[in-house]
C-alpha cells in the first residue's frame, strides 16, 4: 500500500460507508476500531484514528446499496476517467461531483457489476493512515470473470498485472502493488460475488491486531462473521458484516508504535 499522501492514479486511496443510519454506524465502528468522528455535513462524517482520517460514513441515498463499503481509486481527472469508464463498458452511478472542502468524486459501476468510486484530492487526498490496526490495509476486486475485470481496469486506470496465482492477480501502478483481482467464491453465503448490483464487488480489508478478538467484538456489537477467522496469505482473516449488513474483511497485521503511526 502506498504511503498516505502519495496516492498514484488508480490506487485505492479512500473508503466510504453508505448506510441507512449514520449515528448507529458511528457507534458500531467507534467501538470496533476505536474510531472518532468529525462531522462534515448532515448525516456525514470522517472517521479518524490517532487524528488521521481513515474513512468516511454517509447516509445512503435512494440509489445506493442499503449498506455497503465503497472503494475509491485516486484519480487526477474524474471527468476524463468517467469517459474512460463508459468507453470500456462501465457506467456512471453518479456523475462527478464536488465534496465541499474535501475533493471531487464520482461513482462508477464496472461491466461486471462492481461499484467503485473515483477521487480527486482536495484537502483530503485519501486515507491518512493505512496498514495499521483500525485502518484499511488492502482492497480486492472479486467477480466470476477476473479476466474481464483485469481488461477493464487496465484500460481505465492503467493497471499492470503479475502472473495469476490460484486465479488471483496482483495489480500494480507504476510497478508498486495497488490491489488484487480474483474470482468470487460461489460457496459464499452471500452468493457468487455478492455484489449489490451483480456478480462482482470491491472488498475492503481493515487491519486489526487480533482477528479472532476483533471478530468476537464485532459479534457482541451486533455484527456477523460470514467466514473465518482462518489463515490467509497476508494474515489471519475473517469476512464479516456490520450490524447493518455491510461486508468487509478483518485481517491481522502487526501493531506499530501509535505515535509513529500518527
Amino acid at each position: 500500500m502506498p504511503k498516505p499522501g502519495n496516492y498514484r492514479a488508480g490506487v485505492p486511496c479512500w473508503v466510504v460507508l453508505t448506510t441507512p443510519d449514520t449515528a448507529r454506524a458511528q457507534a458500531f465502528y467507534g467501538a470496533l476500531f476505536d474510531w472518532e468522528f468529525v462531522p462534515t455535513g448532515r448525516a456525514e462524517a470522517v472517521a479518524t484514528r490517532y487524528g488521521a482520517q481513515v474513512a468516511a460514513v454517509e447516509r445512503a441515498r435512494p440509489t445506493d446499496p442499503p449498506a455497503a463499503w465503497t472503494t475509491f481509486l485516486a484519480c487526477p481527472d474524474p471527468l476524463r476517467t468517467a469517459a474512460a469508464v463508459r468507453a470500456a463498458g462501465g457506467r456512471l452511478a453518479r456523475e462527478p461531483y464536488e465534496v465541499p472542502e474535501q475533493g471531487r468524486a464520482a461513482l462508477a459501476v464496472d461491466p461486471l457489476g462492481a461499484r467503485f468510486g473515483l477521487w480527486r484530492a482536495g484537502t483530503i487526498d485519501g486515507a491518512g493512515l493505512v496498514d495499521e490496526p483500525g485502518a484499511f490495509a488492502w482492497n480486492e476486486h472479486l467477480s466470476p470473470d477476473p479476466d474481464a475485470a483485469r481488461a477493464f481496469y487496465r484500460r481505465v486506470v492503467g493497471y499492470s498485472y503479475d502472473r495469476p496465482r490460484a486465479g488471483h492477480t496482483l495489480a500494480r501502478v507504476a510497478g508498486r502493488p495497488a490491489c488484487s483481482i480474483g474470482p468470487s467464491d460461489p460457496s459464499s453465503p452471500s452468493g457468487p460475488g455478492a455484489g449489490p448490483e451483480g456478480g462482482a464487488r470491491w472488498l475492503v480489508h481493515f487491519a486489526t491486531e487480533d482477528t479472532d478478538r476483533a471478530a468476537d467484538r464485532l459479534r457482541a456489537l451486533g455484527g456477523a462473521v460470514v467466514t473465518g477467522p482462518a489463515p490467509g496469505p497476508f494474515g489471519r482473516t475473517a469476512l464479516v458484516r456490520d450490524d447493518a449488513g455491510a461486508e468487509f474483511v478483518l485481517v491481522a497485521v502487526p501493531a506499530r508504535d501509535s505515535a509513529a503511526a500518527a
